[in-house]
């Protein structure tokens, strides 16, 4: 099963930082083309069960997404996961972790496993975004987080 893990540090307190993450809707805002997400519906607050629907939109495809909080240990870390056959991997587990590094910094930690259909070209393409795709995905997320985050409140 393909693994990634991304980490970076944002000029915000953990509090804000969590409460940016915590909430389904930043999602959209830190996706950058080419692909697209939008929120159908989310479960607020969020807590242990809550269901969010995504629809996630490469170019002309798009694909429902609906995924399930795991595990919530607020302002520290949760996990989401996606619903079996609710999206497009076989299994999807990320897990948003926080460390606060003093008053003024934060470290946004993500950790990833999922799996792919497809057998062997399934294996290829998971391999592909574990080393190419998903690095310039959430470097790109870092890069927006930052700018929003650390804009004056």
């Amino acid at each position: 099963m393909p693994e990634f893990e991304h980490a970076f540090v944002v000029r915000a307190p953990l509090t804000r930082t969590w409460a940016f993450h915590a909430d389904p809707f930043s999602l959209p805002k830190v996706t950058r083309k080419p692909l697209r997400l939008r929120v159908i519906h989310a479960d607020q607050p969020l807590a242990v069960g809550s269901h969010i629907h995504l629809e996630l939109r490469l170019g002309p495809i798009r694909r429902t997404w609906r995924v399930r909080v795991r595990d919530l240990q607020p302002p520290y870390a949760f996990t989401d996961e996606q619903l079996p056959g609710e999206g497009p991997f076989r299994r999807w587990v990320h897990t948003h972790a926080f460390e606060k590094i003093d008053a003024t910094h934060t470290r946004v930690m993500d950790r990833l496993s999922f799996d792919l259909h497809g057998g062997l070209l399934g294996t290829v393409v998971g391999w592909l975004m574990a080393r190419l795709i998903l690095p310039l995905v959430f470097a790109a997320r870092a890069a927006t987080t930052r700018s929003i985050l650390e804009r004056e409140p």
